[in-house]
């Protein structure tokens, strides 16, 4: 029996790294502002911003900083404020807003303004639904493309600036965990328990994994392979892949089929070819049975591709959930398992391999660790 191990973003967040959707977001848009202030302007591909005659004298106000600023907006009125309102209020506070913007790319607007509504998989639901919308005549692809193209620039230059990590026991003992028999229903689990191999394939683009996988390449004599299979950061032969990979939505196939150049640029499957990962994944599910450990993946539709050939291969015969768990006890394993139902045409099958939710456990928030 081999075991197939998911990463995702709330890997890294659990290790306490800021790595969502919002911590990039807000970290571009305080960089912005804070030139702006400094220099009366701002501008890059994206967007130009200005102050007029003004900026803000920051020991004059409630901040130390444009940063803690903009996350008070942030908290209190949405980041929507900073380009539209003429006055800033924070209860009784209210300051004259200063800056002033106007965006070359409406994509970049509309990812800014509503921030505090979306994760990762939600840019990439919304960058498919506006290819949809321009192929029906109602917007420039090319202009969408290289909205895209300055937003994964710009995350790759965030990701890089960000802290390494530190392997924590927590972690290291799910990695090296053994096959649990109550964890099947297939016949004969007993024959297959022992376990071979393990594939760690990270849909992260930070290396923070690589430090479980070479103490395990250390301590487990099996092989042990780690894939990143949406490419690495500062990695030209492992490139970023960032878009919507759902071939089997009902509007892919008109999309395929439509003549318009730049359609079909951001969509992932264009992109597994670049490398050998997609095919070393192939191999590694067509050789043995195995098991899925779901670590901070949310298994939502811009994966569906991939996640469907991987559960509803013949030989996956499990799939656990490690689930976020809050610190009232709420989990989002009934999230999760709603997810990766979306992923399953066979529901059937689907029932058969996910695991209950008492055999299942939550993700140690180990970044939050003095």
């Amino acid at each position: 029996m081999n075991r197939l191990i998911l990463v995702g973003n709330g890997f890294d967040l659990a290790h306490g790294l800021k790595t969502s959707y919002n911590d990039f977001i807000l970290s571009y848009v305080s960089s912005c502002l804070t030139e702006a202030n400094d220099k009366r302007v701002f501008k890059d591909d994206a967007m130009t911003i200005s102050t007029g005659q003004g900026f803000y004298d920051l020991p004059r106000t409630r901040w130390k900083s444009i940063e803690e600023l903009v996350m008070d907006v942030y908290k209190t009125s949405g980041l929507d404020a900073l380009f539209t309102a003429d006055t800033l209020h924070f209860g009784s506070y209210a300051i004259r807003n200063i800056f002033s913007a106007s965006f070359r790319f409406p994509f970049v607007k509309k990812l800014i303004v509503t921030c505090s509504d979306c994760n990762w998989v939600d840019i990439e639901n919304l960058y498919y639904k506006s290819i949809i919308s321009n192929n029906k005549g109602s917007g420039d692809v090319n202009e969408l493309n290289l909205a895209m193209k300055h937003i994964i620039s710009k995350l790759e230059e965030y990701l890089s600036s960000l802290p390494k990590i530190e392997p924590s026991i927590e972690y290291t003992d799910i990695f090296r965990s053994r096959i649990r028999e109550q964890e099947f229903v297939m016949p004969n689990i007993s024959q297959h328990s022992k376990l071979e191999k393990t594939l760690v394939l990270s849909f992260n683009y930070t290396n923070n994994i690589e430090g479980y996988s070479k103490l395990l390449n250390i301590a487990n004599p099996n092989p042990h392979d780690l894939n990143f299979i949406h490419g690495r950061l500062q990695d030209p032969e492992n490139p970023i892949i960032f878009g919507f990979g759902d071939e089997l939505d009902k509007d892919y196939s008109v999309l395929e089929m439509h003549e318009t150049k730049g359609l079909l640029d951001y969509l992932k499957s264009f992109w597994y070819n670049r490398t050998t990962n997609y095919h070393n994944l192939i191999r590694f599910i067509e050789s043995d049975y195995f098991q899925v450990f779901i670590l901070g993946h949310s298994c939502g539709l811009s994966d569906r591709t991939m996640l469907n050939m991987i559960f509803e291969h013949d030989n996956c015969k499990s799939i656990k959930i490690f689930y976020y768990e809050d610190e009232a006890g709420k989990t989002n394993y009934n999230e999760l398992t709603q997810e990766i139902s979306r992923n399953f045409i066979d529901k059937r099958s689907m029932r058969r391999k996910i695991v209950p939710f008492p055999l299942c456990a939550p993700m140690s928030q180990v970044g939050s660790k003095g």
